[in-house]
């Protein structure tokens, strides 16, 4: 009963499209038709009706090309009417009601009768074949290719579009201009629609919206589909689903508004009409794969190659062959497809009422009927389009969609039906897997006992029988003891393995010092590689707390120790040990043959490993125990022939066991009454070589380095911490710093940074300690702002010799510094103070008022050379532009109204750091050499600004100049030995990061001195 009322249903909705298919569905109310070439819409309501097709009679000027002129009373060419034609009819006859020649030209002519209005109208003309042109009351509104004669300009296409007007009066002329020589098949559909703009215009929107909508949807579900047969190729059917929905979306893109055509004009016409029919053609391709994958009782292996051959030879054609010729196929390739699709149908529902539908279910084979029911709607839908036997596409792609959805709902049931298998199969594979694991327990339970026994036996009898019994029997004993072992070892990992996987492996975390555990293994392996050439060391060299199991983290350590010894003859260990945060990291590094990169992201997994005597469990059990010590563990790097490193990450410890907190109390007591001492006591009577201040946190390194320190006749300071290190380096004065890197609390790194923020690499050297020489721990400790670096434990030849090396350049440097600055100081010239001084006491006889002025800024002037910083020899901007000023005001006092100076200085850049005495002495020459040399005197201009984090300092006069040859020798000049001159400061301009100087002069109109310095 089922079986029939399906297919009543079936049956029905093959009705129900044939029905649609040919009925006119746009317009539900139509005004009459044209009669004679006219058509009265003077009475239609275009707002509440919507548009309308111009149906009805058309004027036919056949073989006649009339423009809007000829059809006018002064035309000199007079069109001949050839009859009235139906153009929105399947059926295009002459007067003889006779099938029309499809080639060839033509005119048609409506007058259409409207209710004079203000409104715009439209026209939507589309499926004119194969060129045309389209007048409305005389101007030309649109066209598609170019109606003429064939040999006279003929250019195909066939792009719908629409134009809109405004209609001058109640009469609207419309000529439509056409061209064949290229559609063989006679008939045709015109699809002309008049109405107003907003309507003429939401039909194109929408109509374009759904096929977009449509390609973008078909387009995503063959990536899909693609995507999942990337993934999974055993199953082909996503495959030929994907290619059937890239020929849907294309076949979409070229049809209708022809949305590719339109955003892309360029597409020649050949080319369109070639890629439409290969969509076609591979569609049906596909479908037929399609079927073969779901059920290959459907379709034979024989039939599905018949339809391969018949496909390639169509496509072949079409590639070889011209237009107006694989046209002739369009007839018998729509017959062939439908009775294709018609064998498939009725295969389908004979399987379904026979219900022997194979490796399908009866409900996918229903749901897989029902689809291609809907996919043979929507291509006989598109044929009966094509071939102008229907008006609209709206049953194909409903039927499309349908399509679509029955196809997804298969394959989604397909994979429901797969997790449900999937999910009792993992059932019943867990439960044989438990019973695995409880057998695997008891088993090595059982074994352990008697292997212990024999390793026991061989030790005894090995150590108190070998002098009785002969070198083969000693040593036979031996390969069964390391025999025993190596089961031994394989049993224990095995029941790790099964404690892990049931989750009955119990840890103990607490306090574990990973440099004791490291090297207890390394003490383990020495009595092992006694006849191995390899060397491990262990670089973990302080105490690293992490909170861990005290015997697992050896296991952790040891299985990738013995993973590295089983794998090399010869070379070295490294176990090594940072922190980052609040994990410690420790890496285990060899140098043997490395691990092969396809195989390198499988040594984690069970039973994987690079020698063939090991069966792989190792690292497998490795990587668990880390985990549950809330670790991570990886392959950091490896090379072939270069080696190896393992790194695993265990959670620092933030709470110290007892006899950890004992040990700190006892140290940091020591600390403190060493921090308390007065060294420089001690040392009276004794040359002081400097105050020497050691952090350090661990007792035998402060107390190795002040033993060193003291009888070299250092003043010596003790920190405990980076904290009590800033203190002290506050409180006191200090020539250099032996600074540890690794420090609870505040690291010798963040010290050494937070001493930069005050103190430069001369005023404080800083000496970095560190257990390890590593480039990324110098890398840090030289990027903070250390001066050298020393390895602990400390030597005392290289200790001392560093530290007298940092200390006497320190004090080289200061007493560089002051040299220099008392050069610049005392480059105020004798004759500028007493020519000063006479000024100001001839003022006090004439004018008190202006020598006390004068008098103020002479006082200001002399402050402003001596005070200044004799550490780095920089000043504030500021400081440097006051001293200017104050220099000027006292030349104006001696020079009168010869002096002027000009200021343009951005205002945030004045406490930039710029070299002493860098611009004063420019604006002395300036007016001495420049200003004075002229009757008139002239203008100093200083200008500052800053780009790009550099500062452009500029100084300029338009005093007398000087000539090529006197520029080209200050240029030049090395050393310049007149003070403070040009020479002087480009030599400490240049001695600047990126620093630079300049000078340009020209004899007669002034000289122009550039600075660039990088701000500092």
């Amino acid at each position: 009963m089922k079986n029939i009322l399906r297919f009543i249903i079936i049956m029905g909705m093959l009705s129900i499209s044939f029905f649609i298919s040919f009925s006119d569905v746009i317009s539900i109310k139509k005004p009459n038709p044209a009669l004679g070439g006219k058509m009265d819409l003077s009475k239609w309501n275009f707002k509440k009706n919507g548009p309308v097709n111009l149906d009805g009679q058309w004027e036919l000027y056949d073989h006649q090309l009339l423009a809007p002129e000829n059809f006018t009373r002064k035309s000199s060419v007079k069109p001949r009417l050839t009859g009235y034609i139906k153009l929105t009819s399947t059926r295009q006859n002459d007067k003889n009601n006779k099938f029309m020649e499809p080639k060839g030209v033509r005119t048609y002519r409506l007058v259409v009768k409207v209710k004079p209005s203000d409104k715009v109208f439209g026209l939507k003309l589309e499926n004119v074949r194969t060129s045309n042109k389209l007048f409305v009351n005389g101007i030309l509104r649109g066209f598609s290719g170019n109606p003429a004669e064939k040999n006279n300009g003929y250019h195909a296409g066939m792009i719908p579009y629409d134009t809109y007007f405004n209609i001058q009066g109640s009469r609207a002329e419309i000529i439509i201009q056409s061209a064949n020589f290229g559609y063989p098949l006679k008939g045709t559909l015109y699809k002309i629609c008049f109405g107003l703009q907003k309507n003429i215009s939401f039909m194109t929107t929408t109509n374009s919206s759904i096929e977009l909508a449509g390609t973008i949807l078909m387009f995503l579900l063959a990536v899909y589909s693609l995507y999942v047969y990337a993934a999974w190729k055993k199953d082909k059917s996503f495959l030929y689903l994907g290619i059937s929905f890239l020929s849907f979306a294309v076949d979409l893109l070229f049809n209708g508004e022809k949305l590719l055509v339109q955003l892309f004009p360029v597409i020649p016409f050949e080319l369109e009409c070639k890629i439409k029919k290969m969509a076609v053609i591979l569609t049906i391709a596909s479908l037929a794969w399609i079927i073969r994958e779901f059920n290959k009782n459907i379709l034979s292996k024989i039939t599905v190659k018949a339809v391969n051959v018949i496909s390639i030879v169509y496509v072949l054609v079409v590639l070889t062959v011209s237009y107006p010729v694989y046209m002739y196929l369009d007839l018998p390739k729509y017959i062939v497809i439908t009775a294709f699709l018609i064998m498939i149908i009725l295969k389908l529902t004979v399987m379904n009422i026979k219900d022997t539908c194979g490796s399908m279910n009866k409900k996918e084979a229903g749901l897989f009927l029902e689809a291609i029911i809907c996919i043979s709607i929507c291509l006989v839908n598109n044929f009966l389009y094509e071939l102008n036997l229907t008006s609209t596409k709206l049953v194909g792609s409903a039927a499309l969609c349908g399509s679509m959805v029955l196809l997804f709902t298969i394959l989604s049931n397909g994979f429901l039906n797969a997790y449900k298998n999937m999910e009792k199969m993992s059932g019943e594979l867990i439960g044989m897997d438990k019973v695995k694991n409880e057998f695997i327990a008891r088993t090595s339970y059982e074994l352990k006992a008697p292997l212990y026994g024999i390793i026991n036996i061989t030790e005894t009898i090995i150590k108190e029988n070998s002098g009785y019994m002969k070198d083969e029997n000693v040593k036979d004993i031996i390969i069964l003891k390391d025999m025993a072992l190596k089961l031994t070892n394989i049993v224990n990992d095995t029941l790790d393995i099964t404690l892990l996987k049931n989750g009955q492996l119990k840890i103990s975390i607490c306090t574990v010092d990973v440099k004791v555990c490291a090297s207890i293994v390394v003490e383990s392996y020495k009595y092992i590689l006694q006849k191995k050439n390899i060397n491990i060391i262990n670089n973990i060299r302080e105490e690293v707390l992490v909170k861990a199991d005290e015997s697992r983290i050896q296991q952790v350590i040891f299985n990738l120790v013995g993973n590295a010894v089983k794998n090399m003859d010869k070379g070295t260990i490294k176990i090594s040990c940072s922190r980052k945060g609040d994990m410690v990291y420790v890496s285990v590094e060899d140098t043997g043959p490395g691990i092969p990169e396809d195989k390198q992201h499988k040594v984690f997994m069970p039973y994987e490993s690079l020698n063939p005597e090991g069966i792989g469990l190792g690292l497998y059990i490795t990587k668990q125990l880390v985990e549950l010590m809330k670790g991570e563990i990886y392959l950091d790097w490896s090379e072939k022939g270069r080696g190896s490193r393992f790194v695993f990450s265990l959670p620092v410890s933030k709470e110290k066991n007892d006899v950890y907190e004992e040990n700190r109390k006892r140290n940091e007591e020591y600390f403190h009454s060493l921090s308390s001492t007065d060294y420089s006591d001690t040392v009276q009577g004794r040359k002081n070589e400097g105050t020497i201040l050691i952090v350090d946190d661990e007792i035998f390194n402060v107390q190795t380095a002040l033993n060193i320190f003291y009888r070299e006749g250092y003043n010596i300071l003790t920190a405990l911490s980076g904290e009590e290190a800033l203190k002290k380096v506050e409180d006191n004065k200090v020539d250099l710093v032996l600074l540890d890197v690794m420090m609870p609390g505040i690291s010798g790194i963040d010290v050494c940074r937070k001493i930069r923020e005050k103190y430069s690499l001369i005023e404080l050297p800083i000496l970095i300690s560190t257990l390890k020489d590593v480039n990324y721990d110098l890398f840090l400790g030289f990027e903070a702002g250390a001066n050298d670096f020393i390895t602990k434990p400390f030597e005392e030849r290289e200790i001392t010799a560093r530290v007298r090396t940092l200390i006497q350049l320190k004090k080289f440097m200061e007493d560089a510094l002051k040299n220099e600055m008392a050069f610049l100081q005392a480059q105020i010239k004798p004759h500028f103070l007493y020519n000063t001084i006479s000024t100001i006491i001839s003022f006090c006889y004439t004018d008190g008022e202006k020598a006390a002025q004068l008098l103020t800024d002479f006082s200001r002037y002399l402050r402003l050379n001596f005070d200044i910083d004799n550490k780095m020899m920089l000043v504030p901007l500021r400081h440097e532009l006051e001293m200017v000023d104050a220099y000027i005001k006292i030349g104006k006092v001696r020079f009168g109204d010869k002096v002027h100076i000009e200021y343009d200085v951005e205002h945030q850049i004045m406490g930039e750091k710029v070299p002493v005495l860098c611009i004063q002495p420019l604006v002395e020459n300036a007016v001495k050499h420049g200003l004075l040399g002229k009757r008139e005197g002239g203008t100093v201009y200083v200008s500052a600004s800053k780009e790009k984090n550099t500062i452009h300092i500029s100084v300029k006069d338009n005093g007398i100049g000087m000539n090529d040859e006197k520029l080209e020798e200050l240029r030049n000049s090395e050393v310049y030995n007149n003070g403070v001159g040009f020479s002087n400061i480009s030599r400490r301009i240049r001695k600047l990061q990126k620093g630079d100087i300049d000078i340009h002069s020209i004899e007669g109109k002034g000289t122009i001195v550039d600075m660039f310095i990088k701000s500092l």
